[in-house]
């Protein structure tokens, strides 16, 4: 037994303030955990809405006819931000393909890649890695995930297991139509393409991950499966941006909660040499860049896999496997980069430093301050922290990366170093 008597009144005092503060975080537990069970019992029914058929890639279907369909799919059940623009908006969501340049780029192998987008995103979200791992001479593939590109209610009764199937189809046909296929993503997508890639190492040559959830960035994040059995959504805001929802709602959380627990435990478990490249945001607000770190670090072990992490507080530095980018860029008005931000061009005409759109989301419920956010001219910009507000109290969430061009040619050199070993 600890002897009380051996220690001053102070740190008796300490042992007491923490006892009763474990003792507060428990009965928060419990108390959530009741209001859970209480709700359960009380409506005796699960979610509102009704089940669904997915729009999803078929078994051995092309990928132009995937395409077909999308586009027939999302014209009969997209909601426009507006409708004297529907074209535009349409392309913004759609599945895409890019390739090389037959004259600029050489004969050799037939490389292609295979990126998806995140939760609430679409195809657009990849739009500038995709263009520029096109111009390093590598094919590239866009797909659209379930219950995306059309509004934010057909995210209601998706499952991961529709997210997995699109995934997997299309790796599947495309891998039969080059000599080295890679597969990546962001966030959820990122998701994705890592678990493929941890069952399928025969037939994929690496992974690259923009931002990937292996754990969403909330200490209650597993509440998430037994809140959305009674409750569809925390805030539901109409979007004003076309490219991307403004709300999304808990049984999709879930579904990210449980597939983004299945994939971090795969690769635990399961650790392989396979060619990884991460980058991500030390600030990310989104999902646990922690747990990313300890994935890559404890899983991905290959000495040929790579991360790079961005951090407003750490110095630049490099070594074996990891490269650090320091994102306190005063004389740009950025403070850290937020989750979306890392594979965002600069020069993108929509999300880049002076593209139409501004990220003001976290205002949402308060339309002076969005408007104020979306407006200033002498905004701030970076990821949401007590920091960033001292310097702008509506400043907007940065969504392009001052280090694109760079990062992007370090992944092009992960790919091409590696396809040259297979």
């Amino acid at each position: 037994m600890f002897d009380d008597s051996t220690i001053g009144e102070n740190q008796k005092v300490h042992r007491i303030e923490l006892l009763i503060m474990r003792g507060k975080v428990m009965r928060q537990k419990i108390i959530l955990w009741c209001l859970c069970l209480l709700t359960l019992s009380v409506s005796g029914i699960g979610g509102a809405a009704e089940k669904t058929t997915a729009f999803v890639f078929a078994p051995d279907e092309s990928f132009s006819h995937y395409q077909q369909r999308a586009s027939v799919y999302l014209n009969q059940h997209k909601v426009w931000v507006n409708v004297g623009d529907k074209a535009r908006e349409l392309d913004a969501v759609m599945p895409f393909e890019l390739l090389p340049n037959p004259e600029q780029c050489e004969k050799n192998k037939a490389i292609g890649v295979l990126l998806s987008h995140g939760l609430s995103d679409s195809p657009f979200s990849m739009r500038d890695p995709a263009k520029a791992l096109q111009q390093a001479c590598y094919q590239v593939r866009v797909i659209l995930l379930p219950g995306h590109g059309t509004k934010a209610e057909d995210l209601l009764t998706v499952s991961r297991d529709d997210w997995r199937e699109t995934f997997r189809h299309a790796a599947d046909q495309f891998r039969k139509e080059v000599d080295v296929l890679y597969v990546g993503g962001f966030s959820t997508g990122g998701a994705l393409a890592a678990e493929y890639a941890w069952q399928h190492t025969e037939s994929v040559t690496g992974v690259v991950l923009f931002s990937p959830v292996f754990k969403v960035n909330s200490s209650i994040d597993w509440l998430s499966p037994w809140l959305a059995l009674v409750k569809d959504w925390l805030d539901h805001y109409p979007s004003d941006d076309f490219a991307k929802y403004a709300s999304i709602p808990l049984p999709a959380i879930a579904e990210v909660y449980k597939l983004s627990k299945e994939v971090r435990h795969l690769i635990l478990d399961n650790p392989k040499s396979f060619p990884v490249f991460i980058a991500l945001s030390e600030d990310d607000q989104t999902v646990d860049s922690s747990v990313t770190e300890n994935v890559f670090k404890q899983g991905m072990v290959g000495p040929k896999s790579q991360m790079v992490l961005y951090s407003k507080t750490q110095r630049s530095a490099t070594t074996d496997r990891i490269k650090v980018y320091n994102t306190n860029w005063p004389e740009a008005k950025i403070l850290g980069l937020s989750h979306m931000a890392i594979h965002g061009d600069p020069e993108n005409t929509y999300y880049g430093a002076m593209g139409e759109y501004r990220i003001c989301g976290w205002y949402l419920s308060d339309k002076p301050l969005y408007d104020a956010c979306r407006t200033d001219n002498a905004n701030w910009f970076g990821e949401r922290s007590d920091d960033l507000s001292k310097r702008s109290p509506h400043a907007a969430r940065v969504s392009w990366n001052p280090n694109f061009r760079s990062l992007m040619e370090e992944v092009s050199f992960f790919i091409k170093a590696n396809a040259n070993n297979r």
